[in-house]
């Protein structure tokens, strides 16, 4: 081993061991108990079912002491949330002093939890097509993802389920068996109950026309980062839609995170809009009338709204290599195109009637239970939740 492997070894050690230190040493500091502590996609923005837990909880009751983890201190925050930047020894103490932890994704290994905290995990999705975690056959045998869930499961007091479904999918995939509460997603709560601002708040964002109707594409990524397989015709897409409906029509492009610096690769227009930097998904999914992805995720979310959904998904073969499903993907309740004819064709036969047969059912057999009402229970268990429980 050379001498710059052997140190940058000994470096990355040293900044664990005094994060890990550092933990030990700010639980001398007792615990506030209104102290509530955020961190979105390790520390990725503001958005996400934390978002909807932190506005109930500012509604709830101005005595909280809300902290959201950011690694862009820039991010706008609404002003009764601090901010504190991720990995530093600030976010620590605050971790090592704060009532509750909301996540929505695995912590690092050198995170330590107190007995008398609370850590509610919310995941970022809710119905996953993509087998994840233990499910998912390239982490079979694998001891580093194996340690990650060992240490999530001993940290871990509450996850959040919108479904049986979900439910179950949290017991194989991440081998956790602690209490779920199946009452929905709080990301989800404005797909059932829409408050009637949102729409026109995304439609003034874009500088739309209120009789403007909105396709949403958003794809998911592949592991090449590139955009190949999203070669939708939009000039081709916005006449087939002139036929299944004469109105004005307009394709905001949404594309996700990973692949987002290759925007560059996309054509807009008037037209045809980048909503890539959109910073809350759930409100273009509000404000859409219909959605276009692939192997997302998003088709489940969308769904609750039975607006309709199309699967674009002209590599599904290659990337059924790549992933494996949870259900198989001919049989969604979503028409599904593989090339551009195909989707213009699903698009003008499109019969709402049999969509919505096929739908219910799929979601009558997952057992969904989107309530609208997760943030306001989230914050009701906050509030009720006592360290004597544990």
């Amino acid at each position: 081993m050379s001498l710059s492997k052997i140190f940058v070894f000994f470096r990355r050690k040293i900044k664990f061991y005094s994060k890990v230190f550092a933990f030990y040493f700010f639980w001398l500091v007792p615990i506030q108990k209104n102290k509530v502590v955020f961190s979105n996609f390790f520390g990725n923005g503001y958005g996400c079912n934390l978002k909807y837990i932190a506005k109930e909880l500012l509604k709830e009751n101005d005595s909280y002491d809300l902290v959201w983890i950011l690694k862009d201190l820039s991010i706008a925050l609404p002003s009764k949330i601090r901010k504190t930047k991720y990995h530093s020894f600030r976010s620590i103490y605050e971790l090592a002093t704060a009532q509750v932890w909301i996540d929505n994704q695995h912590k690092v290994h050198y995170f330590r939890k107190r007995s008398k905290q609370l850590f509610i995990q919310t995941w970022h999705g809710s119905i996953s097509l993509k087998k994840l975690g233990n499910d998912n056959p390239q982490n079979k045998g694998s001891l580093r993802y194996a340690r990650l869930l060992t240490l999530s499961n001993r940290y871990v007091n509450l996850m959040l389920s919108n479904s049986e479904f979900s439910t179950q999918m949290y017991r194989t995939a991440f081998a956790y068996q602690g209490e779920v509460l199946n009452f929905g997603s709080p990301r989800n709560d404005i797909l059932v109950h829409t408050p009637p601002h949102i729409r026109e708040k995304v439609l003034n964002h874009f500088s739309l026309s209120s009789s403007d109707k909105i396709i949403l594409y958003a794809p998911t990524f592949r592991s090449s980062f590139n955009l190949d397989a999203c070669n939708i015709d939009y000039k081709q897409l916005l006449n087939s839609m002139q036929v299944f409906q004469a109105t004005s029509w307009i394709v905001l492009v949404r594309l996700h995170p990973e692949v987002v610096d290759q925007v560059h690769c996309i054509t807009f227009d008037k037209q045809v809009i980048n909503a890539s930097d959109y910073p809350d998904m759930q409100e273009l999914l509000v404000a859409s009338d219909i959605l276009i992805t692939d192997y997302s995720n998003t088709m489940f979310e969308f769904s609750i709204q039975k607006k309709p959904v199309f699967l674009y998904a002209s590599d599904i073969k290659a990337y059924q290599k790549e992933r494996e499903f949870y259900f198989d993907f001919e049989k969604l309740p979503f028409p599904i195109a593989k090339n551009n004819e195909e989707l213009n064709s699903k698009i003008q036969s499109f019969s709402t009637q049999t969509y919505h047969q096929n739908l219910n059912a799929f979601l009558k057999n997952i057992k969904m239970n989107e309530t609208g009402e997760a943030s306001r229970k989230v914050v009701q268990y906050i509030q009720s939740w006592s360290p004597s429980k544990q």
